[in-house]
């Protein structure tokens, strides 16, 4: 946070916690695909690593997630006041909240002996809300499970199946900016001369703190 507000002037940030994170998420989907799929939480792996780590066997089911693009579905986003929130170090309450929905696609692919069962599975268990839950806390909702895609790969000289499941995923973004209440303005008025008494000047009579 830059320290700034809007009674400082200069540039405004956003107040943590900002929304979750790509790698947030990815965690997050990894935890669901093991636990819907029933493979092991090891076995499940981030689609891309700095130090990749060996493949299993041919003979062993896993698979690797990971968000392949994400887009914003608002061209302007929506922005609202809420005068009663109070930012922290702020000299007084108010804030601007802005909301943004992107929408995210997911690819998780699956290797090994049947993978289009464990396509199958993930497929069919997203769509089941209760296992969906655990990802509403990150502001995350399911839009679509894509058909399934066969793509086998030939590695070290073997044909490998694969399967790759495709999900589209709405964020809704929130981010709040320590705009504050108006509470007053100092204003000099210089009336310009005016014939025929069309402007009049009354003295400021309102009380303030």
């Amino acid at each position: 946070m830059s320290g700034n507000t809007s009674a400082t002037g200069g540039h405004v940030t956003d107040i943590p916690p900002p929304p979750a994170s790509g790698a947030a998420i990815t965690r997050a989907l990894q935890t669901a695909v093991s636990v819907i799929s029933g493979l092991p939480g090891n076995l499940v792996r981030p689609r891309w690593q700095a130090t990749p780590p060996t493949n299993p066997a041919p003979t062993v089911t896993w698979c690797a997630v990971g968000i392949t693009g994400i887009t914003s579905d608002d061209d302007y986003p929506f922005i609202h006041h809420d005068g009663a929130m109070q930012v922290p170090g702020a000299p007084g309450p108010g804030a601007d909240i802005l909301h943004r929905e992107v929408t995210m696609k997911a690819v998780v692919t699956i290797y090994g002996p049947d993978p289009d069962v464990i396509a199958g599975k993930l497929r069919d268990g997203f769509y089941i809300q209760q296992n969906w839950e655990p990802l509403h806390t990150l502001g995350l909702r399911l839009h679509t499970v894509h058909d399934l895609s066969w793509t086998p790969e030939f590695i070290n000289q073997q044909w490998i199946d694969r399967y790759d499941l495709e999900m589209v995923i709405r964020q809704e973004q929130v981010r709040v900016y320590p705009i504050l209440n108006v509470v007053g303005a100092d204003v000099l008025l210089h009336p310009p001369p005016c014939p025929d008494e069309l402007v009049t000047v009354r003295e400021d009579t309102v009380p303030r703190p």
